[in-house]
């Protein structure tokens, strides 16, 4: 065997982390990793800790940023003074910690898309709907937030087949009525 070379070496490494992957989180886990990775063009050397750490702070500066803008044009444009802006301010974050909040079927009470939609269609501003529901799919591939499927994993994993069965019977009703 010949000495291997650095693209080698990076091909066997990823092959390495994508069947570690794979065995801890399953074939969607190692789907979502390599979508993550993609989307953000991160490489194997930076960690799944590191990836998350950096995307929670870009998230936030994002959302600073945003609001910064936002307010100073509020400011600028509109004159808004000191109690508007505070008024405004928290029904911004209130509206923001809406999108990620999800009723008991771990479902969106309200999405990006949603909110996109009602500005395209009632207030006729240009809002890419399409960029904003791909970005909601992916926040939400990257966060498992079903809850009956997950409790009903851990029901089956414990034995608990029967209690499994009602909580399965009621997803399939909630779903039913969607």
């Amino acid at each position: 065997m010949g000495k291997i070379d650095k693209e080698q070496k990076a091909r066997m490494d990823g092959m390495a982390y994508a069947l570690k992957i794979a065995k801890e989180k399953g074939i969607d886990g190692l789907e979502n990793e390599i979508k993550a990775r993609g989307i953000l063009g991160v490489n194997l050397t930076v960690d799944s800790k590191t990836l998350r750490e950096s995307y929670e702070s870009m998230c936030t500066t994002l959302f600073q940023n945003m609001k910064t803008v936002f307010l100073q044009v509020l400011i600028k444009e509109l004159g808004f003074g000191e109690k508007r802006l505070k008024k405004i301010n928290k029904a911004y974050e209130e509206k923001t910690m809406e999108l990620f909040e999800f009723d008991p079927y771990g479902e969106h009470f309200v999405t990006f898309e949603d909110m996109a939609r009602e500005l395209k269609e009632k207030y006729h501003i240009d809002v890419e709907i399409e960029t904003v529901k791909e970005n909601q799919e992916s926040f939400d591939e990257r966060n498992d937030r079903r809850i009956l499927p997950n409790i009903i994993e851990l029901l089956e994993h414990e034995n608990q087949h029967e209690a499994a069965d009602v909580l399965r019977e009621h997803l399939h009703e909630a779903v039913a009525v969607w």
